[in-house]
């Protein structure tokens, strides 16, 4: 099985509950036994149960890939040594965006990121930073989801955005959405190159684009 079309907790919005990697995949604390079950059937990667801030919305908090966990200062002591012990690579980022994952999209050393965030966080990250909108979006880590092999950006984004974006990320992007119409794509989707959890509203064509953009149709 290579996709999980689901709500959590009654919210098809099942992006705001996870970030998955090629390496892991972390939930909040929220999903009963089967839920985490299917999702390693899916993702096919461990899949951890943790908080940030003391809330399961584990997406909205982090960014980053498989090398390398962003997490923001509201993380609590307990959560990071939570992090430790299952042996996850982290950073904590102080900025008044603490969202990081509705701000940032990283991959191999390189970062966009929401505009408006503060002149030290390519200092802070350690990545190269570019700073821009999508489609009009500052929110650009809710505009945006990726595996290794393509990348879905959201149905605003203007072509030469799409252009910058796969040049940024050296991948080959495709615009969508998510649970009948939702631009902010990433609150309705989590991924790996192994398969995607999508929320229980999203259409058949929507799904199409998903699996275009990022590169299930190639398998």
């Amino acid at each position: 099985m290579r996709v999980l079309k689901t709500s959590f907790e009654g919210n098809p919005n099942v992006g705001l509950y996870g970030f998955a990697t090629e390496k892991y995949c972390l939930m909040g604390k929220g999903l009963n036994k089967k839920e985490i079950e299917q999702i390693k059937e899916v993702l096919k990667v461990p899949v951890h149960s943790i908080t940030i801030n003391n809330s399961h919305l584990i997406g909205v908090y982090c960014a980053g890939d498989e090398n390398i966990l962003f997490v923001p200062e509201l993380i609590k002591e307990h959560e990071e040594r939570e992090l430790k012990k299952i042996k996850i690579p982290y950073k904590v980022i102080k900025t008044n965006f603490s969202a990081l994952g509705n701000n940032l999209v990283v991959k191999d050393g390189e970062c966009i990121a929401n505009p408006e965030l503060e002149d030290d966080i390519e200092e802070q990250l350690g990545l190269k930073v570019n700073k821009m909108e999508l489609g009009g979006h500052n929110a650009v880590g809710s505009c945006v989801v990726l595996n290794k092999n393509g990348c879905l950006v959201n149905i605003d984004i203007e072509e030469k955005e799409i252009k910058k974006v796969e040049k940024i990320l050296n991948l080959d992007a495709g615009i969508g959405s998510v649970n009948k119409g939702n631009p902010y794509v990433k609150s309705g989707l989590l991924c790996n190159s192994n398969g995607y959890i999508v929320g229980g509203e999203t259409t058949g064509a929507e799904i199409l684009r998903i699996e275009n953009a990022l590169g299930f149709n190639r398998k």
